[in-house]
Protein backbone atom coordinates (compact mmCIF):
# COMPACT_ATOMS: atom_id res chain seq x y z
CA UNK A 1 0.00 0.00 0.00
CA UNK A 2 1.32 3.44 -0.86
CA UNK A 3 1.48 6.24 1.66
CA UNK A 4 -1.02 9.07 1.48
CA UNK A 5 0.21 12.12 -0.37
CA UNK A 6 0.76 15.22 1.75
CA UNK A 7 -1.42 18.22 1.05
CA UNK A 8 0.38 21.54 0.76
CA UNK A 9 -0.77 24.25 3.11
CA UNK A 10 -2.75 27.15 1.65
CA UNK A 11 0.31 29.39 1.67
CA UNK A 12 2.01 27.05 -0.82
CA UNK A 13 -0.47 27.78 -3.60
CA UNK A 14 0.92 29.15 -6.86
CA UNK A 15 4.57 28.98 -5.81
CA UNK A 16 5.52 27.59 -9.21
CA UNK A 17 5.34 29.07 -12.67
CA UNK A 18 2.47 27.61 -14.71
CA UNK A 19 2.09 27.08 -18.42
CA UNK A 20 -0.98 26.23 -20.47
CA UNK A 21 -1.05 22.57 -21.45
CA UNK A 22 -4.03 21.46 -23.55
CA UNK A 23 -3.65 17.73 -24.18
CA UNK A 24 -5.62 14.56 -23.52
CA UNK A 25 -4.69 12.69 -20.35
CA UNK A 26 -5.94 9.85 -18.20
CA UNK A 27 -7.08 10.17 -14.59
CA UNK A 28 -6.75 7.07 -12.40
CA UNK A 29 -8.51 6.66 -9.07
CA UNK A 30 -8.38 3.44 -7.03
CA UNK A 31 -11.52 1.37 -7.50
CA UNK A 32 -12.73 3.29 -10.57
CA UNK A 33 -12.30 2.86 -14.29
CA UNK A 34 -9.72 5.24 -15.84
CA UNK A 35 -11.26 8.54 -17.00
CA UNK A 36 -10.31 10.57 -20.03
CA UNK A 37 -9.56 14.18 -19.05
CA UNK A 38 -8.11 17.23 -20.77
CA UNK A 39 -5.30 19.17 -19.15
CA UNK A 40 -5.59 22.93 -18.69
CA UNK A 41 -2.20 23.93 -17.26
CA UNK A 42 0.80 22.49 -15.42
CA UNK A 43 3.51 23.56 -12.97
CA UNK A 44 6.14 21.75 -10.93
CA UNK A 45 3.66 21.65 -8.05
CA UNK A 46 0.38 20.87 -9.76
CA UNK A 47 -1.80 20.30 -12.78
CA UNK A 48 -5.30 21.41 -13.69
CA UNK A 49 -7.60 19.13 -15.67
CA UNK A 50 -11.11 19.23 -17.09
CA UNK A 51 -12.92 16.14 -15.80
CA UNK A 52 -16.37 14.71 -16.64
CA UNK A 53 -17.19 14.15 -12.94
CA UNK A 54 -17.00 16.22 -9.77
CA UNK A 55 -14.41 14.85 -7.35
CA UNK A 56 -14.18 15.85 -3.69
CA UNK A 57 -11.16 17.66 -2.29
CA UNK A 58 -8.46 15.34 -0.92
CA UNK A 59 -9.22 12.61 -3.48
CA UNK A 60 -5.93 10.92 -4.37
CA UNK A 61 -5.35 10.11 -8.02
CA UNK A 62 -2.75 9.64 -10.72
CA UNK A 63 -2.61 11.65 -13.93
CA UNK A 64 -1.01 10.03 -16.96
CA UNK A 65 -0.03 12.65 -19.50
CA UNK A 66 2.42 12.97 -22.37
CA UNK A 67 4.36 16.25 -22.12
CA UNK A 68 5.42 17.90 -25.38
CA UNK A 69 9.19 18.34 -25.14
CA UNK A 70 10.98 20.60 -27.63
CA UNK A 71 11.79 20.40 -30.39
CA UNK A 72 9.53 17.47 -31.38
CA UNK A 73 9.56 14.88 -28.59
CA UNK A 74 7.05 13.74 -26.00
CA UNK A 75 7.66 12.44 -22.48
CA UNK A 76 4.97 10.27 -20.87
CA UNK A 77 4.72 10.98 -17.14
CA UNK A 78 2.60 9.77 -14.23
CA UNK A 79 1.82 12.33 -11.57
CA UNK A 80 0.52 11.23 -8.17
CA UNK A 81 -1.83 14.01 -7.20
CA UNK A 82 -4.43 15.18 -4.69
CA UNK A 83 -7.58 17.13 -5.63
CA UNK A 84 -7.43 20.60 -4.09
CA UNK A 85 -10.65 21.97 -5.64
CA UNK A 86 -13.31 21.18 -8.20
CA UNK A 87 -15.39 23.85 -9.91
CA UNK A 88 -18.09 23.52 -12.54
CA UNK A 89 -16.90 24.71 -15.94
CA UNK A 90 -19.95 25.24 -18.12
CA UNK A 91 -17.76 26.37 -21.02
CA UNK A 92 -15.59 23.25 -20.67
CA UNK A 93 -18.49 20.85 -20.23
CA UNK A 94 -17.24 19.35 -16.97
CA UNK A 95 -15.41 20.14 -13.76
CA UNK A 96 -12.08 21.89 -13.56
CA UNK A 97 -9.97 20.08 -10.99
CA UNK A 98 -6.99 21.75 -9.36
CA UNK A 99 -4.58 18.97 -8.48
CA UNK A 100 -1.59 19.34 -6.19
CA UNK A 101 1.44 17.20 -7.10
CA UNK A 102 3.47 17.24 -3.89
CA UNK A 103 6.21 14.83 -5.01
CA UNK A 104 7.75 13.90 -8.36
CA UNK A 105 10.94 12.12 -9.35
CA UNK A 106 13.83 14.14 -10.77
CA UNK A 107 13.20 13.01 -14.37
CA UNK A 108 9.55 14.10 -14.24
CA UNK A 109 10.41 17.41 -12.57
CA UNK A 110 13.03 18.08 -15.27
CA UNK A 111 10.53 17.31 -18.05
CA UNK A 112 7.92 19.66 -16.54
CA UNK A 113 10.52 22.42 -16.11
CA UNK A 114 11.72 21.97 -19.72
CA UNK A 115 8.13 22.21 -20.98
CA UNK A 116 7.40 25.34 -18.92
CA UNK A 117 10.61 27.14 -19.93
CA UNK A 118 10.30 26.48 -23.69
Amino acid sequence: MTAALPLPSNDERRNHERRILRVQAELLIAGRAPMAVRTMDISEGGISVLCPVNLPARTECTVRVSLPIPPTGRKPVELRAVVRYSILSSSGGGFQLGLSVPMTDESTRAAITLYIKN
